[in-house]
């Protein structure tokens, strides 16, 4: 059992929430509109991956794959991060936090799997209490930012309104994963503005425009082990 300690922000202030949790899993092509679907998945056919059995997916990752630290190593410089609003189930509550599903691109051509369980999973430390913005979720935006070379810029733009709505995810996720309880779940992504980029930063934001808050997170990227067999 993984144990991770967060903190909750909500209309009645703030505290601390201790989470123990046994599963961890990001969320594959769970766009809403199925044409978004298809552009991410067209995304990843230009680098050489084959497209997922259905959609969405639902990839198990180790509990010990997620990050909290603001410095993340992997192997390899083909990696990049993508924004991902984030769904903590503790004790029949959801929590909304913000995080990254990096994945290894070079890796997705031999299997997405394998791809995304060997770069570790980034997520910021605070959460919402997911009924605070249950009526108005769909104005919430998701933006990540790249730095590359000393450059930052925009990366992905978009709203959540272009994913799976929670409850729909929360329902693939219990029919995949019965007697599911405590977990953490990367829910999906926006698509990229223009191609994949592998920065050696990453910074994203998940902006409530009616309770004027937003969720962050940032890391830099290290490469390790560069050029061992």
């Amino acid at each position: 059992m993984a144990v991770e300690t967060f903190t909750i922000v909500s209309k009645d202030g703030t505290r601390p929430m201790t989470v123990h949790y046994d599963t961890l899993i990001a969320v594959g092509f769970a766009g809403r509109d199925q044409a978004s679907v298809r552009h991410h998945i067209d995304e990843l056919a230009e680098i050489g991956v084959r497209p997922p059995s259905k959609t969405p997916i639902m990839y198990p990752c180790s509990t010990n794959s997620l990050v909290r630290s603001e410095k993340l190593q992997v192997i390899g410089r083909e990696t990049s991060g993508e924004v991902e609003f984030i769904l903590v189930l503790n004790e029949g509550e959801v929590y909304i936090g913000i995080g990254s599903d990096h994945t290894d691109r070079g890796l997705e051509t031999v299997g997405i799997s394998k791809a995304k369980q060997i770069c570790g999973k980034p997520m910021g430390p605070v959460l919402w209490p997911y009924e605070e913005v249950k009526e108005h979720w769909d104005q919430i935006k998701l933006q990540s930012w790249q730095k590359k070379d000393g450059k930052e810029f925009l990366y992905q733009d978009g709203t959540v309104a272009g994913i799976m709505k929670v409850e729909d995810i929360l329902k693939e996720v219990r029919q995949d994963c019965p007697g599911i309880k405590n977990a953490i779940l990367f829910s999906g992504t926006v698509g990229v503005l223009d191609g994949f980029v592998y920065g050696d930063y990453f910074r994203c934001e998940l902006t409530d425009p009616i309770l004027d808050r937003k969720l962050s997170h940032a890391y830099v990227v290290e490469v390790i082990g560069e050029g061992l067999e």
